[in-house]
């Protein structure tokens, strides 16, 4: 059976082809790029919108296409979404991953990225409960979920698409 074509979203400036980086889109999307953290790029609010305003196109429909019943960390670090609350008090040494994000006072928001029930509403929950995720993309989001556990690696980075 052939393969369908790719997809290939180009975005262009000025008569160029720009690229969103992968480091950018990992960041956008997870909080931060699995290997080496949040990039140095990534300091404030203003460095967050700014970025997120320019590939907020790019990244959230293939988002929703790959990984249904969940939105890209900008969005609840730029304040589209309501963050996810913490339920009950994290143990002290723990491995969940979080973002400390500055705005223009100096003053740190943390969000937290992976921390599971039951000390945090899962994702797609919080999503239904404030109306973004509907009972189609619900669905959608259980078959991915048993499909690939959640995995990182079922997202295509635009990076990967070009040579």
């Amino acid at each position: 059976m052939p393969r369908a074509p790719a997809k290939i979203r180009r975005r262009y400036v000025e008569g160029q082809t720009e690229v969103c980086p992968w480091d950018v889109e990992e960041t956008l999307l997870f909080g931060v790029t699995p290997i080496f953290g949040p990039p140095c790029m990534f300091k404030t609010l203003d460095d967050w919108r700014h970025q997120w305003s320019r590939w907020r196109n790019l990244i959230l429909p293939k988002c929703i296409e790959h990984r249904p019943g969940t939105r890209p960390v900008a969005m609840y670090v730029c304040g589209e979404l309501p963050p996810r609350e913490l339920g009950t008090q994290l143990p002290e040494s723990n491995g969940y991953w979080r973002v400390d994000v500055r705005d223009g006072n100096g003053r740190s928001t943390q969000h937290w990225l992976n921390v599971p029930e039951p000390f945090m509403e899962r994702e797609v929950r919080h999503l239904q409960r404030i109306g973004v995720v509907d009972a189609a993309e619900a669905r959608r989001h259980r078959e991915w979920h048993r499909r690939t556990l959640g995995s990182y690696f079922d997202y295509p980075l635009e990076m990967s698409t070009y040579e």
